[in-house]
């Protein structure tokens, strides 16, 4: 930390003191612009121009964003530039509430209130792009979107408050016929919210600039031009101008709509504002967090789409329907307020996103000040368009024709996103098909994930993220990966691999590097479901694990991707046969099953004369599965072993052998011990004869469920029904020797003692 550098404590504090500045402030701006203000002009007689030049006013003194930056950077304090801006903005106010109730002509008034707003805007808008700067400063890149969008909504929800707290006290003086007092008293509450936002401000804590920034005339000309001329921040200019354009258009002709067509009283007016911060507060943490994930850029195109649809609402409300238009507007604002808390966010964080780190200021001033100057002449063109259009058409018609008029402009500008470039975003189709899954529930579940939940909890959210496909929470996923909790990790890693994010991969190989006493198998299992060939240096590794656990796992997982990589078919034919771990040896086989190469095939050979039986098995399993030539090497494994292995290399002999077998195979039945190694037996049998499926079936039923399955199975001729007679007396042997003599082949099932010998000649002959 650099001498006189704040903590990080003491930005987080210093963010909590902006983020109340702002509420005081945002309820300061709702009571003295806006509805307000409009109906403050329209009590004073003002026209449309002067609504339309009131509400450009804040926006046209955007041009002084630039040099204020430029002089901004000069300075090695951010607050001591911007202190005395804020003060003025706010002092250049006061006199505002007075203008309504001083007996002056109402042209003298309105001259003079459009100064106090100029030269007041003008102070706050110098300042503006150092204190955006200071906040970003603070601020970690990959949380602005979380920081932001709650800035946002707290913003639009004491906005709303004020606004209907005002409306009602404006309300209450206007029935009462006194309008002046009323405005009066509702900007002074204004001024009032002005101070508590200063008192906040002052408790904020100043950074140091690493690298004041002084500049001569001409330098400074040069760095104005820099934002401009660089070819990729132009698209953003380019975005910010039609977006603004679209979302400024209307200018205040909804409030004026609201009030001259509709006659709507304030309250329902500013109803609309605060169910628009329903819907902003609501939404605005989750539009925090997928800006922060997909980037700024793919939200900010979704968004302004569905704010093109916001001016329907007000061209569908129609004059005299006073309770349809209020259901009508303060249901769909929810709607608006949602829209408007993504739009608000992205908008200004891809302008951060997209800006120079070390140009910064400048950059943020020329997309302030085209925001800023755009948004103070389209107001005026739509003031202007409205004033022309009332010649021609009548008031409502002209009212609509500008706001569908902002709804086509909105949609031009969410396809002017597409061309921007943003460094880590995700493109427009990939967020859509990401949120078109998304789900209340499903995001409750990533906020568990993200932390904060108990330990139960946060692993149930991982299993359900894994279990319903949710890719939207692969981040939280591999950040759970280095839970302290083993079991938290254990279940992310399996998840992990469900949902197959390739970062896992190198999550997994680095857990399993960086902490090997912490390795836990499903990490070495994830890793060869993901099948990686980057994984295979590190899986070859764990192979000499002291563990016998992770060994077998490491030898699963290399399974798994050995058709990938050859490295890793290598590795388990040389384990395949160490002779110091036959667990190991049959984990090797198992996996060498998965991909069927014949460089494996020595490996199988020498399984299937293994000591161990486990190991046999698998040999013996992979012989039979792959089809590899083994015969010979079977018939020798099974006249040097007798244990239950040798009833899994019978059933090999019947999968790479001949019908010359089937008197070995019934040998080894005949020794079984178990019934679950005689049927296997006899499986390898059938499958000899071709019956094993129909076998498999009868030797699952018992009873008389079998017993009526061989009845339907055998043809009733007379030897069939006289094998069935005698094995329903029990004597198996001579009901084999009745079928053996209508199919020769069967004479080798006859002379055995082995159990069930019978559903295979039955099988057989109904085969034929």
């Amino acid at each position: 930390m650099r001498a006189g550098e704040p903590s990080r404590i003491d930005n987080l504090r210093t963010l909590r003191n902006a983020n109340l500045d702002m509420a005081f402030s945002t309820s300061f701006l709702t009571l003295t612009t806006g509805a307000f203000l409009v109906g403050f002009v329209q009590l004073l007689g003002g026209s449309d121009a002067w609504i339309g030049m009131l509400s450009a006013i804040p926006s046209l003194v955007g041009l002084l964003q630039i040099p204020g930056a430029i002089w901004g950077r000069r300075f090695s304090s951010y607050k001591k530039f911007v202190t005395p801006g804020g003060a003025l903005w706010r002092l250049l106010m006061v006199p505002i509430m007075f203008l309504p109730i001083l007996a002056l002509p109402n042209e003298f008034r309105l001259i003079t209130l459009a100064v106090l707003v100029t030269v007041a805007s003008a102070a706050v808008t110098i300042v503006n792009p150092i204190y955006s700067d200071w906040l970003a400063e603070m601020i970690p890149a990959n949380s602005r979107g979380w920081f932001f969008s709650r800035r946002n909504a707290i913003g639009a929800s004491v906005g709303a408050v004020a606004g209907i707290i005002g409306a009602t006290i404006l309300d209450a003086f206007r029935s009462y016929k006194m309008d002046a007092i009323g405005f009066t008293v509702v900007f002074g509450i204004g001024m009032v919210f002005a101070g508590f936002s200063m008192f906040y401000y002052l408790k904020m804590t100043d950074i140091p600039r690493v690298a004041p920034v002084r500049q001569n005339l001409l330098q400074g000309i040069r760095s104005i031009g820099a934002p401009f001329s660089d070819r990729k921040f132009r698209g953003v200019l380019i975005l910010l101008t039609l977006a603004i354009t679209g979302q400024t258009l209307p200018g205040n002709l909804f409030a004026a709509f609201a009030r001259e067509t509709l006659e709507l009283n304030f309250k329902i007016i500013q109803g609309t504002a605060v169910f628009m911060a329903i819907g902003n507060v609501l939404a605005a943490p989750f539009w925090g967090y997928f800006s922060d994930k997909f980037g700024n850029k793919p939200v900010l195109t979704l968004s302004l789409l569905m704010l093109s649809l916001n001016p329907i609402p007000w061209i569908l409300c129609q004059p005299n329907q006073d309770t349809f238009n209020a259901v009508l507007l303060l249901s769909t604002h929810v709607i608006m307020g949602i829209t408007w808390a993504a739009v608000a966010l992205t908008q200004f964080n891809l302008v951060l996103a997209t800006a120079k780190p070390e140009d910064r200021a400048n950059y943020l001033a020329a997309g302030m000040t085209v925001m800023a100057v755009v948004g103070g002449v389209a107001p005026l063109v739509g003031a202007g368009m409205m004033a022309e259009l009332r010649h021609h058409f009548p008031v409502e018609t002209a009212y609509k024709i500008v706001f569908g008029a902002a709804g086509i402009i909105r949609i031009i500008s969410a396809l002017s996103v597409l061309p921007i470039q943003e460094p880590g975003a995700q493109g427009f189709r990939a967020t859509i098909r990401e949120l078109r899954n998304v789900t209340p529930g499903r995001l409750r579940t990533i906020r568990r994930m993200a932390g904060g939940a108990s330990a139960e909890h946060r692993e149930e959210a991982i299993q359900n993220a894994a279990d319903q496909g949710m890719t939207i929470a692969s981040d939280e996923i591999l950040a759970a990966l280095h839970d302290p909790l083993p079991r938290v990790r254990r279940r992310a890693a399996v998840a992990a691999a469900k949902l197959t994010d390739p970062r896992a991969v190198a999550e997994l190989i680095h857990q399993i590097e960086a902490h090997p006493d912490l390795v836990e198998e499903e990490m070495i299992e994830s890793l060869g479901l993901l099948g990686d060939p980057s994984a295979v240096t590190v899986l070859t590794q764990l192979l000499e694990s002291p563990r016998s656990s992770l060994r077998r796992a490491a030898a699963k997982a290399l399974g798994r991707i050995e058709h990938h990589d050859p490295a890793a078919r290598a590795a388990l034919c040389r384990v395949a046969t160490a002779p110091t771990d036959p667990d190991l040896r049959r984990a090797a086989l198992q996996a060498l099953r998965l991909d069927g190469d014949a460089a494996g095939f020595p490996a199988f050979y020498a399984g299937l004369m293994d000591e161990h039986p486990s190991v046999r098995i698998a040999a013996a399993e992979g012989v039979a599965e792959l089809a590899i030539p083994a015969a010979d090497v079977c018939r020798k494994s099974l006249t040097t072993y007798q244990d239950e292995a040798c009833a899994e290399v019978a059933y090999a002999l019947a999968a790479v052998g001949s019908r010359e077998d089937v008197p070995l195979i019934l040998d080894e039945a005949a020794r079984s011990t178990s019934t679950i190694t005689r049927k296997r037996c006899l499986l390898g049998v059938a499958r000899l004869f071709d019956v094993e499926r129909a076998v498999y079936r009868l030797l699952s039923l018992e009873g008389m469920a079998r017993d009526q399955a061989l009845v339907a199975m055998l043809p009733a001729t007379p030897a069939g029904k006289a094998a069935l007679r005698e094995f329903s007396r029990g004597d198996e042997a001579a009901a084999v020797r009745i079928l053996a003599r209508t199919e020769p082949e069967l004479t080798s099932l006859a002379a055995p003692l082995v159990p069930e010998r019978f559903v295979v000649a039955a099988a057989v002959i109904a085969g034929r």
